[in-house]
């Protein structure tokens, strides 16, 4: 939560001990509120090599330092594709196009299956390419460039009833590497090159960002824990890192290239690799907001919307936001509707819902902006929609 400065008092937020701070971000919008990014959690890879046998592999996200590599037993089978659900729980298809459920159990010094790989499907799953998400989906591409998503409703599904829904998002996914980056985010690469960055909300619904134009053609894996870090591997086995600042904003200017200092120079030989999803995870808040200014609160604001959903985050979602909430209450956190009681920069009818975000509701504008993009997803999906909805009934 960030914290709220009211006139003659300044309040600092203080980094969580063993996080790692990424430095400042300016807020958009015309605001002058910093916003200052804390980034924390781990780096962990599972991968098969080339005869079979599973391999983990932790690295630092700080330093991009390898701290761990370990070697596990051989699957028992030819693997095709393969996608990390959890730290323990790995999907794994063969070239015959069954899907199985590898069970893994990893410590300090050794990696060993639980059991023998589960057969969850016998046939029908012959994705070249496979990435989880880290919220239920699962997304596979064909070699014709279908992109394909199923939920995922156990963390160790046993069957078609807890990896189902098969969804059709699009065709055209011809794609040299893909990995998930965030909730329904994913990136890939191709092979001229490009580094593309998608959002997906259902069937033939998606958008894309070209986040970089060339110069990504060498990886033949690519992996990311979350929070904006990339890990590309390249055939000759040497293991580059990167760091996008802001993953949401669909632009590669800001992705910081370790080319001298990468994981590893070789060594990297697994034929498959993949990242548990959600290990890394960054944070952006504002540190000081005067709740009198409202060219700060609307600084918050927009950030708060951008991290609220990675398909809000563009200027058409923050048009509508801006404009909604200046009819609504021109952004002030004492706004007051006479007649109905409605309060607040949300105007909530009644005001006391806005205690599910935070028990200073009254005199917080980020909290109750912060329930204010609750109210607007689950009632209306994106703040357009919402903004459409008001003025078609003058209220939302």
């Amino acid at each position: 939560m960030r914290n709220i400065r009211k006139p003659g008092r300044r309040v600092m937020g203080m980094l969580a001990a063993g996080v790692l701070s990424t430095g400042l971000l300016t807020a958009a919008a015309g605001g002058t509120a910093q916003a200052a990014t804390t980034c924390s959690g781990g780096v962990n890879i599972y991968g098969v090599l080339d005869d079979g046998r599973l391999t983990f592999s932790s690295i630092n996200p700080a330093t991009g330092d390898l701290a761990k590599v370990l070697v596990g037993p051989d699957l028992g089978f030819e693997p095709k594709a393969m996608a990390t659900l959890n730290f323990n729980t790995v999907l794994v298809t063969s070239t015959s196009g069954a899907l199985y459920r590898v069970d893994i159990r990893t410590n300090n010094t050794s990696l060993a299956l639980l059991n023998a790989p589960v057969k969850i499907a016998d046939s029908g799953w012959t994705h070249d390419k496979l990435t989880y998400d880290g919220h239920g989906h699962l997304y596979g591409t064909t070699s014709a460039g279908l992109l394909l998503r199923y939920n995922v409703t156990e963390d160790k599904p046993a069957g078609s009833q807890h990896i189902g829904v098969r969804t059709e998002i699009d065709t055209g996914f011809v794609l040299k590497t893909l990995t998930a980056t965030g909730d329904d985010r994913l990136s890939a690469t191709t092979e001229d090159g490009r580094l593309l960055d998608y959002t997906v909300a259902g069937a033939g619904s998606w958008k894309s960002n070209v986040l970089k134009s060339a110069g990504w053609s060498g990886f033949n894996q690519l992996v990311s824990p979350g929070g904006g870090l990339y890990y590309g591997r390249l055939s000759t086995g040497a293991m580059y890192w990167y760091k996008d600042a802001n993953p949401t904003d669909g632009s590669g200017s800001d992705i910081t290239y370790h080319l001298d200092d990468p994981v590893n120079t070789s060594g990297w030989t697994q034929k498959l690799l993949s990242a548990q999803p959600g290990t890394y995870t960054c944070t952006t808040s504002t540190s000081t907001v005067d709740r009198d200014n409202i060219t700060q609160v609307k600084a918050a604001g927009r950030q708060m919307m951008n991290d609220k959903d990675a398909a809000w985050a563009n200027s058409t979602q923050w048009a509508c936001l801006e404009t909604l909430w200046d009819h609504e209450s021109n952004w002030r956190w004492n706004a007051t509707n006479p007649s109905s009681g409605a309060y607040g920069i949300p105007q909530a009818l009644p005001a006391t819902k806005m205690d599910v975000a935070g028990d200073d509701w009254k005199d917080n504008p980020l909290t109750q902006i912060k329930w204010g993009l609750s109210y607007i997803d689950g009632r209306y999906g994106s703040p357009c929609n919402a903004w459409n909805f008001w003025q078609a009934n003058n209220w939302y």
